[in-house]
């Protein structure tokens, strides 16, 4: 479910402005988007904006933005800036969805039974290049993230974009044939049986040389 955020336009800006606002419990945004010509700059309550952005995924958390006239509009949040040692929300953008148009996400990615899994059980490594897929999906169909089972994971097996499950309306960005996830051999199991064959094939030889050299004595 949608959470809820009520939005005030603001009338002036400049960091004088910006810094009224935040003192009194709001925080400045820009609201932006397919029926917007030009960008809105106003203001929401910080503990509502809060709940949206400290929540897990909140890149792909949809909100209702509750506007002066009453008209609530789908959206997302773009940005968010955050004091660097206080980590409080200094602004943040808030991007329009339109139903029926797709909009462009950066899904995050989550793997699940890393330590069951079949391949890491055998000393293998479970590696994971990519953290997000960025995928075009309407508005209502927007996944918070995309999970990973890698129970069955074998050995050297991967994970690739084209077989992670969107929904019906989704189509990828990232490139189908990027890994997501993999389990690699650790250099401590990388030998190969041919290298080990020719290794003892060489030990033999040099015996059999050294032989063949007493003998001749």
């Amino acid at each position: 479910m949608a959470m809820r955020v009520k939005f005030a336009k603001r009338e002036t800006t400049g960091k004088g402005t910006c810094r009224k606002l935040r003192a009194s419990g709001m925080v400045p945004v820009v609201f932006y988007g397919p029926e917007y010509s030009e960008s809105v700059v106003g203001s929401v309550d910080a503990k509502e904006l809060s709940h949206v952005a400290n929540s897990a995924n909140w890149e792909t958390n949809m909100i209702d933005l509750e506007m002066p006239d009453g008209r609530v509009e789908m959206a997302l949040l773009r940005d968010v800036h955050r004091h660097v040692v206080t980590q409080k929300i200094l602004h943040a953008d808030i991007y329009q969805l339109v139903k029926g148009h797709k909009v462009k996400v950066a899904v995050p990615v989550r793997v699940i039974n890393k330590d069951i899994s079949a391949g890491v059980k055998l000393g293998g490594l479970l590696e994971q290049p990519m953290r997000e897929v960025e995928i075009l999906v309407l508005p209502r169909e927007i996944p918070s993230e995309i999970v990973i089972d890698t129970a069955k994971m074998a050995m050297g097996s991967e994970v690739f974009v084209r077989d992670l499950q969107l929904p019906e309306s989704a189509e990828f960005i990232t490139p189908d044939d990027s890994i997501v996830v993999m389990v690699t051999r650790p250099k401590s199991l990388a030998e190969t049986p041919e290298n080990e064959i020719a290794d003892e094939n060489k030990e033999v030889e040099v015996v059999g040389k050294g032989k063949r050299k007493d003998d001749e004595e």
